[in-house]
């Protein structure tokens, strides 16, 4: 995923998963020049909550910490979204937002490696979903390791992919690594929480089977990019960056967010 004399990006957003990532590298690697990347949502309430567990987590670990502030930035907050049509998808108008602008840090923080706390439940819970719904495409964008598909895209890399959302807590409670202890309240968890539901069931009598989901999608993966054409990106007129179409899915929602305050 990375060499010792990489600089490597970190995405933190003040959750367990990517508090225990940035802990767990930092410990386990502490010769490799580690930098946070963290995104000041302007959630009312929770991001402010969130920065203040970042900076409390990177202070102890003595780790450089880049910040960016939607509102102070671009003039609007996720909360803002509320007022258009993603109102009612929220998540996903955020994780496009999230999406491009952890590129932008990693940019300014002169990284060309994005390492992301994902772990084992959040993606076998994704791996399900895509594939009961046919989306080959985004689910060989789930391996551990990512490549660039053009040239201003970073390596992403998903070092907690075989961690669960609870070893994930369990370290951090062990470790006294400081994560959010609230909720944000835009996120729609009742697909989520059936979808979990679902694998807890499944691995009642067999609790190796998230990892044997993981194991027997990842042989599916090769074969899938052997026979799946890959997408034809372009730059995006505004931004610049990789976009199937003339203008980026952050862009279009960039404008409608905007549109809205006017």
């Amino acid at each position: 995923m990375f060499k010792p004399n990489d600089r490597v990006g970190i995405a933190v957003s003040g959750g367990k998963d990517s508090a225990a990532l940035i802990h767990a590298l930092c410990k386990g690697f502490p010769n490799v020049d580690f930098v946070a990347l963290h995104i000041n949502l302007g959630i009312k309430n929770y991001s402010s909550h969130c920065k203040i567990k970042v900076e409390e987590l990177t202070r102890l670990l003595d780790v450089e910490l880049h910040i960016f502030d939607l509102k102070e930035e671009l003039g609007f907050s996720i909360d803002d979204f509320k007022m258009t049509f993603y109102k009612r998808k929220i998540c996903s108008a955020c994780g496009t937002v999230k999406r491009h602008v952890l590129e932008v840090l990693a940019e300014r923080a002169n990284t060309k490696i994005l390492a992301t706390g994902h772990n084992l439940d959040d993606i076998v819970a994704t791996m399900l979903n895509n594939f009961f719904n046919g989306n080959w495409t985004q689910l060989v964008r789930l391996k551990p390791v990512l490549k660039p598909l053009m040239a201003n895209q970073t390596l992403k890399v998903k070092p907690l992919i075989k961690s669960s959302e609870n070893e994930n807590l369990l370290y951090c409670l062990y470790s006294d690594v400081p994560f959010r202890e609230v909720n944000c309240q835009n996120a729609h968890v009742e697909k989520r929480t059936k979808d979990r539901e679902m694998l807890e069931y499944l691995s009642k009598d067999n609790p190796g089977f998230k990892y044997q989901m993981l194991k027997n999608f990842f042989k599916l993966i090769p074969i899938l990019e052997e026979y799946l054409e890959k997408p034809k990106l372009m730059k995006c007129k505004f931004c610049g960056f990789p976009s199937l179409g003339e203008i980026c899915a952050f862009c279009k929602r960039v404008e409608m967010v905007k549109d809205t305050k006017r």
